[in-house]
């Protein structure tokens, strides 16, 4: 009896070599996926009290702190509309193509001329002798919008949302600060 064969016999013992090597290759990343499993709740609490998160030249504390200030915007009532047609002009519209322009070269820039818009906001108030009257909610969102804007005018990576989410926040705060 002739036996012609092409190629490497395989064996059971093959498969069992081959079996072992496959498990060895998985045994980090499975043993990695049973931990993440065990301990979920407590990974996603840790996760959720990072106040930074860096990768290159990103970060997630901008918008983060974006976060905190939309919760805080939401909870304060929004502003009552002028009585009079000669009441303060809102900042509703603004100067959209500026701020898109800004936007499309640089989105820090953006939040940079945002936040200019409130200055002159502030300005007023202190000129007309009101400033006293600035609620402190407002006048914490003025400060912690100011830190923003720090942030944005040293740091720079700001995203476009981010960019978009800051002005709303500066054009409500701008608002409250006109009707006063």
């Amino acid at each position: 009896m002739i036996t012609l064969t092409f190629g490497k016999a395989t064996s059971a013992l093959d498969w069992v070599d081959r079996g072992i090597q496959i498990a060895g290759v998985l045994a980090w990343p499975l043993a990695i996926l049973v931990v993440a499993l065990l301990f979920r709740a407590q990974i996603v609490t840790l996760v959720a009290r990072i106040d930074e998160l860096r990768w290159g030249d990103k970060s997630a504390r901008f918008a983060r702190q974006l976060d905190r200030l939309e919760r805080r915007a939401l909870a304060s009532p929004a502003p009552p509309p002028p009585a009079d047609e000669n009441g303060p002009e809102l900042a509703l519209s603004g100067d959209h193509a500026r701020f898109l322009a800004l936007l499309e070269l640089s989105p820090g820039a953006a939040v940079i001329d945002a936040w200019a818009r409130v200055e002159e906001g502030v300005e007023n108030l202190h000129r007309r002798g009101k400033s006293a009257a600035l609620p402190r909610g407002v006048r914490s969102m003025l400060a912690e919008l100011g830190t923003l804007r720090e942030q944005a005018a040293h740091n720079g990576a700001i995203t476009i949302p981010d960019a978009l989410r800051f002005r709303s926040l500066a054009k409500r705060v701008l608002n409250e600060i006109n009707l006063l």
